[in-house]
């Protein structure tokens, strides 16, 4: 069962540091792991449409926009890391901007249709929904990020990162076998790319 201090135990096996028992431990590995994790977590997540992490779901309307060109307000899903396409049922890929609405405190979506979708990363935070590939890929992600506070070696920083480049090419060309995602309110898969 993996789980955020082994991930986190990865990261420092990579720089060659003893592993921590607790975030909460009153070091400076652990207090820097504790700063770090989720966003480089969130960062890994968004670098690539895992298939553990892709939704696609309806997309909640706000309000219709009284103008000419029909614009739809809808709500930004609020797990939603990266939205990699918005679309109907009879347009594939919809144009959308983004805004905060301060009078709705809140992110929205402005496209130009009603019963809209999107297909999105979505943040992950059960470490036992990771999959194999991403835990590889964010372990050296999150040791790129602390070679140098750690270690004082800028070396060892560019080889990591140089593993994580490779470490992510490889998740993603396994994974892209993965991205398949039941569309809402169909019975057959769809093939994502």
């Amino acid at each position: 069962m993996i789980s955020k201090i082994s991930i986190c135990n990865l990261a420092l096996a990579q720089l060659g540091q003893s592993p921590i028992l607790s975030l909460e431990q009153e070091n400076e590995k652990a207090r820097r792991l504790k700063l770090f994790y989720e966003p480089v977590r969130d960062e890994v997540l968004r670098t690539h449409n895992w298939a553990f992490a892709g939704v696609c779901e309806p997309l909640s309307l706000i309000e219709e926009q009284a103008d000419s060109q029909g614009r739809f307000v809808y709500k930004y899903p609020s797990d939603s890391l990266f939205i990699r396409r918005v679309f109907t049922a009879g347009c594939p890929r919809m144009v959308f901007q983004e805004f905060f609405r301060r009078d709705l405190s809140c992110r929205v979506l402005v496209i130009p249709a009603k019963q809209a979708y999107a297909e999105y990363t979505r943040r992950i935070i059960d470490e036992n929904l990771f999959d194999a590939a991403f835990i590889k890929s964010f372990s050296l992600a999150l040791a790129c990020d602390l070679a140098v506070a750690l270690t004082a070696d800028s070396q060892l920083a560019a080889q990591l990162l140089q593993k994580y480049t490779i470490s992510l090419e490889e998740a993603r060309r396994s994974n892209s076998a993965e991205t398949f995602i039941k569309m809402p309110q169909q019975d057959a898969f769809t093939e994502v790319r």
